[in-house]
């Protein structure tokens, strides 16, 4: 049996949401109707069709490697024109059907029809808490650029009194050159 993540667009977040809503396998997925599958959040009528399109593809495909069963050969249906042949069940299909765990079929039901003003309510909720978390972030970046600038007055003041004591120290040893200069002209 192949999984569902054979179908292009389908992961394993995708499989999950599925899973939720009663599509486990890709026999259930290619019997579904679009309409069924657009319940599904992030999945459209476009993209729930495509899906459909390409889970009876995979079915009516052999998995990799199986072995295929003969096609039967035909039967001869005398015509009658009140009784239709009934459809012949591919063997592989059989097959899969007996070798799949039972999965409890799940009603599914619609998704709730949002109103206008419940939209508007919920863009209004995103945008505060948005606006939130601006504020968080803002107030982590004040606080670091406070930190930064307290950094810098302190590495300034440091740098600064170095360069008054390295001054100083010039200034002195000047005073002494001059003072010896002064002592030799006296002596």
């Amino acid at each position: 049996m192949r999984p569902l993540t054979d179908i292009r667009g389908i992961g394993p977040a995708r499989v999950l949401a599925l899973a939720e809503h009663g599509f486990r396998s890709l026999s259930q997925l290619a019997a579904a109707r679009p309409a069924d599958l657009t319940v599904v959040s992030g999945i459209g009528a476009v993209t729930a069709a495509r899906m459909i399109a390409e889970a009876q593809a995979l079915l009516d495909q052999p998995p990799a490697g199986a072995e295929v069963a003969p096609a039967p050969a035909p039967e001869v249906v005398a015509e009658t024109p009140a009784v239709a042949a009934p459809k012949p069940v591919p063997v592989r299909a059989a097959k899969a059907a007996a070798k799949a765990p039972p999965v409890p079929d799940a009603p599914v039901t619609p998704a709730p029809v949002e109103t206008a003003e419940e939209a508007r309510a919920r863009k209004r909720a995103k945008a505060r808490l948005k606006a939130a978390k601006a504020a968080r972030k803002a107030e982590t970046l004040s606080k670091a650029f406070a930190k930064a600038q307290k950094k810098a007055k302190k590495k300034a003041k440091k740098a600064k009194e170095k360069d008054k004591a390295a001054k100083l120290k010039a200034k002195a040893k000047k005073a002494r050159k001059s003072g010896k200069k002064a002592a030799r002209a006296k002596g």
